[in-house]
């Protein structure tokens, strides 16, 4: 192997163990303090679990299946057909047959649903913009380009409680 090729492979080990230190340093803390802000928010000013919250939001955007629910919330399905079960006695979400296919049931929120899930939503999103507005233009464009990439290793990992 050239030795121009190995220093190439060393700089991007380095950049590699730089970047994965980088990550430990900001995302746990950050996920951290943002599950804290949710679960002040959710649990104290609206009475439900952030759970709750994050599977009515992901109802919204667009996973209106148990098993979507499940696998995106990264929960078994026995855990998140209970949850279901919750959430429709507490009057958030429906179950609606898919005309589609009458074997699925589709979750809808409900008028109820879609109150409690905008209004929680629009206030820890006030404290999230609050945080976030301390970085500047160019800042937050760098982190969205970080926030994508990231995506990106979500969409590639599969769910440890995906069926096969």
């Amino acid at each position: 192997m050239p030795k121009e090729h190995r220093e190439q492979e060393k700089d991007q080990g380095a950049k590699m163990l730089n970047t994965l230190d980088l990550f430990w340093r900001a995302v746990p803390p950050l996920w951290h303090m943002t599950r804290a802000l949710t679960f002040t928010i959710a649990t104290e000013e609206f009475g439900i679990t952030p759970s709750k919250f994050h599977a009515l939001r992901r109802i919204v955007q667009g996973q209106q299946y148990v098993s979507q629910l499940a696998d995106s919330l990264h929960l078994s399905r026995p855990n998140i057909s209970r949850m279901v079960d919750e959430l429709v006695n507490e009057g958030y979400i429906s179950r609606q047959p898919d005309l589609q296919d009458r074997r699925n049931v589709k979750l809808i929120l409900t008028d109820k649903g879609r109150n409690l899930f905008d209004t929680l939503h629009k206030r820890i999103q006030k404290q999230m913009v609050a945080l976030f507005s301390r970085l500047s233009d160019n800042e937050l464009l760098e982190l969205e380009r970080g926030l994508i990439n990231m995506q990106k290793l979500v969409d590639l990992q599969e769910s440890p409680f995906r069926s096969k």
